[in-house]
C-alpha cells in the first residue's frame, strides 16, 4: 500500500455524553481511517482546553447540546488561538444542520459523508 503524502489529521471529540462521544469516535474513526485519527476525547471544558494545546487538533467535534461545555468560551479560544483547525458543532437533540466553523452548513446526511480534507488519500 503506497504511503500518503499527507500526514494523518488529528481529531478531538468534546462531549460529556459517553454514548454520543463513543458514537462520534466510531463513526469518524472508521470513515477517516486513512486520513485522520482520534487524538483525544474531552468530557469537560477544562479537559477540552488542555487537549486543544496538547493535541493541537486539525478538527474538533463539539457536542452542541453539552451544557458542561461553554460554547462561547470554547469558540473564543478557537478564534484567539493561532493553531489552525476546524470546529464541527454536532447536536444529538436536534436533527437539523451540522455547523462547520467556516460557516458551511450541512444536512445530517451530508455530515455523514463530509470529508474535511477532500482530495487527500
Amino acid at each position: 500500500m503506497p504511503e500518503s503524502k499527507h500526514p494523518l489529521r488529528r481529531v478531538l471529540i468534546v462531549s460529556a455524553n459517553p454514548l454520543f462521544r463513543e458514537g462520534l469516535r466510531k463513526i469518524y474513526a472508521e470513515r477517516w481511517e486513512t486520513k485522520a485519527f482520534i487524538a483525544g476525547m474531552a468530557t469537560t471544558m477544562s479537559e477540552a482546553l488542555t487537549a486543544l494545546h496538547t493535541h493541537q487538533p486539525d478538527l474538533v467535534i463539539v457536542d452542541y447540546d453539552d451544557k458542561t461545555i461553554n460554547r462561547a468560551e470554547f469558540l473564543e479560544h478557537f478564534v484567539s488561538d493561532e493553531i489552525p483547525m476546524q470546529v464541527m458543532l454536532v447536536s444529538l437533540g436536534q436533527s437539523g444542520e451540522v455547523l462547520i466553523y467556516d460557516r458551511r452548513r450541512l444536512t445530517p446526511a451530508q455530515a455523514e459523508t463530509w470529508d474535511p480534507w477532500p482530495g487527500e488519500s
